[in-house]
């Protein structure tokens, strides 16, 4: 996840050599922090393609000798880079533990030989020798009749990604102890890795023959979801359907055939059966968010707006309300169901932290600082030891930012923890750190500092660059700067970030032909990325030069990212030169309601300034000097308009 931008997906920067404009243009492209908060392993995680985690072997011998009931671990020690381990992931419940806990373990001697085979088993795992660990393992169940010994055979095979031997053991696991929860799941998910639909419909109509009433829909809940993990998801779902159909019709049925016709791509089918599980029973959670995945996002907001209505108690469907609204951009609302749910939390004493942080971080976007503050400062303290707080002093920095307090930025940023040399997010905290150096004048130092920080990828080098040329922009140092992006062109030239930062610092410099060829060789490398049509829509508008090829270029850029402000603005820029005033006020106010931004105000005040609809305008630009008061673009509005301001 990125905390920080660095300018590298803004939709235009009309003045560089404000640093202040500069940091809030970044501000701006900063992603919203929702629930859930990402884990310190996912902060952490450093970037080398793959992430694994090979458990600790717990030692066989040691399992049997005092029968402690242990957790094996499912994968092996190697000596080089591991394959990416099988997704053999059995569910586990009570009935589960209970009944792996009482499986008959057989009474035997722990002769010389049979303590020979298992030390040297640990030993070839340690090794990464899978083979021979396995072979050993394999005949010591046989020989022995261990469960135990048994299960380890198979987990030592799933970590060398070998289905044919872990299957071969889980079978023999299952002939030793018949009766085994635990050694069923573990052989239903090899079937789902090997794709055998017939012996997943045979395991769960087994199962289901045998099921109490209250077992049966957790027994389809979970049929539905091993399917959904399946390839070849229409065969998936007709598996489904025969299992479902062996039991009777009920609110559980319909909505496992709902998401099951969803995760085949029968929006169609899923949203007719989730509507007749609401009619059942019109309260249910599962029916209603079945429902809502399968419509369109409008129908979707509609059907959970309604059934809130009705069952204002509902906190999942609250929660997914909340959570439309932010992806929607509505803050203030979003906000305002955020609030609800805290309360609800507070009252029924459930963990608060998640919903605190991200009414932190909406109050952050909302560019509320003081509201912000309080919630990432209580989130601080009520998080939990396994819950991130490195996303919280990233935000509080941000709020400092908002606040124009660098030091106190900077002193929050220090506080983030690196975890790994090859950690991504706090590699480019010290990236924000060299431009706080910067925006207080001390380039000399920022230029060092980032000399003492090593680039780990390709990805890093850009970012160095990128970061390197803003500290000789705040500097004044643009043509310089410019001749530092040319050169990295040379060694970067399909590089997005490094085209999209010299097309913009040509537009500064007036070097107009060059930003031009530099965005359309970007939209040609980035043909999906709306912020290179933006860019160079906007130019050509703000211009007032092929006012229809920059129609073109902003209705594409709307196509791919259709709720952000900032392209949206300039869509309605463009409305305005085209003089086209109702539909320019019409989209900018709209802008406005996503997002309170100074520059949002400056072009709408324009707008209005044009209908004579004087009065207003004023109290925008007002509003816009209040949030910014050395803005240039609003400088240049009020003089050329001849405006002055109380």
């Amino acid at each position: 996840m990125k905390y920080f931008q660095l300018n590298r997906q803004a939709n235009r920067q009309t003045q560089l050599q404000n640093f202040w404009q500069s940091m809030e243009q970044t501000q701006r492209r900063r992603k919203l922090c929702i629930v859930p908060i990402p884990s310190k392993e996912d902060v952490h995680a450093p970037i080398t393609g793959h992430k694994f985690a090979f458990s600790a072997l717990t030692s066989t011998v040691f399992s049997i000798l005092f029968g402690m009931a242990s957790s094996l671990a499912s994968g092996t020690a190697q000596a080089q880079e591991p394959s990416p381990p099988v997704n053999v992931k059995p569910l586990k419940n009570k009935s589960a533990t209970n009944q792996s806990s009482q499986e008959t373990i057989p009474e035997h001697a722990l002769s010389k030989e049979l303590l020979f085979k298992l030390l040297s088993s640990d030993i070839a795992i340690q090794r990464g020798e899978w083979g021979s660990a396995f072979v050993t393992l394999l005949g010591v169940a046989q020989e022995t009749r261990d469960p135990r010994i048994a299960k380890k055979a198979a987990e030592v095979a799933m970590g060398a990604q070998q289905i044919n031997e872990a299957l071969a053991a889980v079978k023999l696991w299952r002939d030793i102890s018949p009766d085994s929860f635990e050694a069923s799941q573990y052989y239903l998910s090899l079937m789902v890795v090997k794709a055998d639909f017939n012996e997943i419909e045979k395991h769960f109509n087994l199962q289901l023959k045998t099921a109490s009433k209250s077992e049966i829909p957790p027994l389809l809940h979970q049929a539905q979801r091993l399917l959904a993990r399946m390839q070849d998801k229409k065969t998936a779902f007709g598996t489904l359907e025969k299992i479902v159909n062996g039991t009777s019709s009920s609110v559980d049925t319909h909505i496992v055939l709902s998401r099951g016709a969803f995760a085949s791509g029968d929006a169609e089918r899923s949203a007719a059966e989730a509507k007749i599980a609401l009619a059942l029973q019109p309260s249910s959670e599962l029916a209603i968010l079945s429902l809502a995945q399968a419509l369109d996002k409008e129908q979707s907001f509609q059907a959970v707006v309604d059934f809130l209505k009705k069952n204002p108690e509902s906190r999942e469907v609250r929660l997914a309300l909340a959570t439309m609204l932010v992806e929607g951009r509505q803050l203030d609302a979003a906000r305002q169901e955020f609030e609800l749910i805290l309360k609800d939390f507070e009252t029924n004493q459930l963990p608060t932290s998640r919903i605190i942080f991200t009414l932190g971080s909406i109050e952050l976007e909302l560019n509320h600082s003081d509201k912000a503050e309080v919630y990432l400062q209580r989130y601080l303290k009520e998080a939990d030891e396994d819950q991130d707080k490195n996303s919280a002093y990233i935000n509080l920095a941000q709020v400092e930012l908002q606040r124009k307090n660098t030091k106190a930025a900077d002193a929050w940023l220090a506080k983030v923890e690196n975890g790994d040399d090859k950690n991504t997010v706090w590699f480019n905290i010290q990236m924000r750190r060299a431009l706080l150096m910067a925006s207080d004048q001390r380039y000399t130092e920022a230029r060092q500092f980032l000399q003492s920080v090593k680039a780990n990828s390709e990805a890093e080098e850009v970012l160095l660059l990128q970061t390197e040329t803003q500290v000789m922009k705040a500097a004044g140092q643009q043509l310089e700067a410019f001749i530092v992006l040319q050169a990295a062109l040379s060694d970067f030239p399909q590089s997005p970030d490094l085209l999209y930062d010299f097309a913009m610092l040509a537009e500064n410099l007036k070097r107009y032909p060059e930003m031009e060829l530099a965005l359309k060789q970007l939209i040609a490398v980035s043909p999906e990325n709306p912020f290179a049509y933006n860019a160079l829509g906007y130019s050509y508008a703000d211009r007032n030069t092929q006012l229809d090829e920059a129609n073109t270029l902003l209705k594409r850029a709307v196509e791919l990212n259709p709720n952000d402000p900032y392209i949206l603005d300039s869509l309605a820029w463009l409305r305005f030169r085209q003089k086209d005033y109702q539909q320019a006020e019409e989209i900018l106010r709209r802008c406005l309601q996503m997002r309170r931004d100074p520059e949002i105000e400056i072009h709408l005040a324009e707008v209005l300034w044009a209908q004579e609809k004087r009065e207003e305008a004023k109290l925008l630009l007002i509003d816009a000097r209040k949030k910014d008061p050395s803005n240039e673009l609003l400088k240049s509005t009020l003089d050329r308009l001849e405006i002055k301001l109380p």
